[in-house]
């Protein structure tokens, strides 16, 4: 008989070597009692010496197609990898969990692992869904608490998505990712989700504990968009099947992503859309996690903390500033090779044939130098043509295309103006190449995004500045029927000027408020999503909101929608509920319903006009 507190599955690819963490579920009532094993590698490292001061230069294990460089020394990471058929010292964290997903009570502190098994991702994801499997109950038990914390993480407004038959996920940062083949399954996200909130649970803890860790940080480009926008577009492409959009919104998502940081003060964590968050669950590869482990052992035990806060100021500046260095040099050495290889492609002159990156590497070479070969000006019109240009191409030719490709570059913005919603990526472009780097919410991007009472509404304007060394440039302001399309109308405009090509952004017909009797029913023509709208802007409705709840897997997304309000001359409060595959398609199923209560309310209070007082 197990003992659960000592009871872990690993699972992990095929190839690893390197078991840092374990998890196992029991059902408690209609919640869960969940454990996560953390491999108690601070046993084996002493804090100073060789290995630590090693680990500390490396800053992480490095994971190439050729030979893995691992942060630890060989015989260091035998002792510490979990392993079956022995007592494994742990860092245990302790979770029950209702079944919204809401934490009732958090243990940590030693632990041990007695009793354990390895699963692939794949052989887990089986073991789940085969009732003849021994590890089925837990397994299923496992897989339904990784569905139940992704729903809340979503609910929450994370930009959490899987979808495992494309192979495309977010990772933690909000980007795209491709997955392996092999981590194409449940397994893959089983595992996400308990490390998630392992980390989560940690930081929280410390925070509560007033205990400097070093804490995951991460803040959203100014021109990100909201996340719960973003995910919809995930949602909707993913049910499409789309793999060229996929790819499409994977390279913008990429351009406005910022790098997660690490540091002893909490910032945030925007792309788990989570207040606080640490990296705890990987020390044998990770060295903040090795270090935060270290703290949270000693507070488990009442011993001080290892380390001063100017210690974890320095090592944070150390592992931040390493990463950087690694990313910049991987990036450079990509760059050399791949300059060296487009350029005597571009002398080749026959592109049909390119795969895209190779295709995307000439025509940005051909662009920087303002020297485009015969026949690719036809080719990227053909690539753009079929939707295969994704938007960082797609922006290199719009913003500095020249010759050849000013015919291409006028299609180009016809179409971003049926297709606006692109148009805050590529001013994010811009940017990044202006700045050379990443872009700063606080002094790069100002955007002024307000309710416009003067027209009969709803009506939102918005403008958009850039400022980068002295300069800034500034859109027009666009009013729109809501903040998102006014946004869109007001980077439209602003690309179109960066680009130096005719504006072709809009506003909506606006209508000047006139004061005195106000006709109050909407014509049944207006959609019911923007006629539930109006009548709050009429003043026929007060406080109204809409509430949004999402179930079901990421591949079958079942969206509910309620929307909820006060009819101002009667006070009767008036809900109603929708479902749609969508959030949008959600909102208007809800609306419909919503619509009628409120023209009801309307024909019982007789005249159907409202004077203004």
């Amino acid at each position: 008989m197990h003992h659960p507190a000592e009871t872990g599955i690993m699972i992990d690819a095929a190839t690893t070597v390197d078991r840092d963490d374990a998890i196992w579920i029991e059902p408690d009532g209609d919640g869960f009692d969940v454990w996560i094993h953390i491999a108690r590698v601070a046993d084996h490292v002493t804090t100073g010496g060789r290995a630590d001061t090693e680990a500390h230069r490396r800053v992480h294990t490095q994971y190439r197609a050729e030979h893995t460089r691992h942060m630890l020394p060989a015989p260091l990471v035998d002792e510490a990898t979990l392993t079956p058929g022995r007592d494994n010292a742990t860092f245990a964290v302790h979770l029950n969990i209702d079944a919204a997903g809401n934490v009732r009570s958090l243990d940590l502190g030693p632990g041990r692992l007695t009793t354990s098994w390895i699963l692939t991702h794949a052989e887990a994801a089986t073991a789940s869904g085969d009732p003849a499997h021994p590890l089925h109950g837990t397994l299923a038990l496992a897989l339904r608490f990784a569905q139940t914390m992704l729903a809340a993480r979503r609910n929450a407004g994370a930009l959490a998505f899987y979808d495992l038959l494309s192979g495309f996920a977010t990772n933690e940062e909000g980007q795209l990712v491709r997955l392996d083949t092999s981590m194409r399954n449940s397994g893959y996200i089983i595992v996400q989700e308990f490390m998630i909130a392992a980390n989560a649970q940690i930081a929280a803890w410390a925070v509560r504990e007033d205990l400097p860790i070093l804490f995951r940080n991460h803040r959203l480009a100014a021109v990100a968009g909201d996340p719960a926008e973003l995910r919809g577009e995930l949602d909707s492409i993913a049910a499409a099947g789309d793999g060229a959009a996929f790819e499409m919104l994977r390279s913008r998502m990429r351009m406005v992503a910022r790098a997660a940081v690490y540091g002893p003060t909490v910032h945030g964590h925007h792309g788990l859309q989570l207040p606080v968050y640490t990296h705890a669950t990987s020390p044998i590869r990770r060295y903040p996690d090795l270090v935060t482990q270290r703290i949270l052992l000693a507070a488990a035990l009442g011993h001080p903390s290892p380390y001063s806060f100017d210690d974890l100021e320095g090592i944070a500046a150390h592992v931040n500033d390493t990463v950087e260095a690694e990313r910049h040099a991987k990036a450079e050495y990509f760059k050399r090779r791949a300059a060296e290889e487009t350029a005597k492609q571009a002398a080749t002159g026959d592109f049909s044939e390119l795969p895209y990156k190779q295709f995307a590497r000439v025509l940005q070479f051909a662009v920087d130098r303002a020297d485009l070969p015969p026949g690719l000006a036809a080719e990227t019109e053909r690539r753009f043509h079929s939707r295969e240009l994704l938007l960082r191409e797609f922006a290199t030719v719009y913003l500095y295309g020249q010759g050849d490709l000013q015919p291409l570059r006028e299609r180009m913005n016809r179409r971003l103006a049926r297709e606006p919603q692109q148009a805050q990526s590529i001013v994010n472009v811009y940017l990044q190449d202006r700045l050379g780097g990443p872009v700063s919410n606080e002094t790069n991007v100002h955007w002024t995004v307000e309710p416009e009472p003067a027209y009969e509404g709803p009506l939102f304007s918005a403008k958009v500045a850039i400022t980068y060394a002295d300069e800034t440039v500034e859109s027009p302001k666009r009013l729109q029927r809501n903040k998102k399309d006014a946004r869109n109308q007001a980077a439209l405009a602003l690309v179109a000027r960066l680009a130096g090509l005719p504006d072709p952004s809009a506003d909506v017909p606006a209508t000047p408020r006139v004061e005195g009797p106000r006709k109050l029913l909407v014509d049944a023509a207006v959609n019911p999503v923007e006629a539930v709208q109006i009548y709050a802007a009429r003043g026929v409705l007060t406080g109204l909101k809409w509430e949004f709840q999402v179930d079901g897997p990421s591949h079958e997304r079942v969206f509910t929608c309620r929307p909820g309000a006060r009819v101002r001359q009667t006070g009767e409060a008036l809900t109603a509920e929708g479902r749609g595959s969508t959030k949008q398609a959600a909102k208007t199923a809800a609306a419909e319903e919503f619509r009628v209560q409120v023209e009801a309310a309307l024909a019982l209070g007789g005249t159907g006009t409202l004077t203004e007082a």
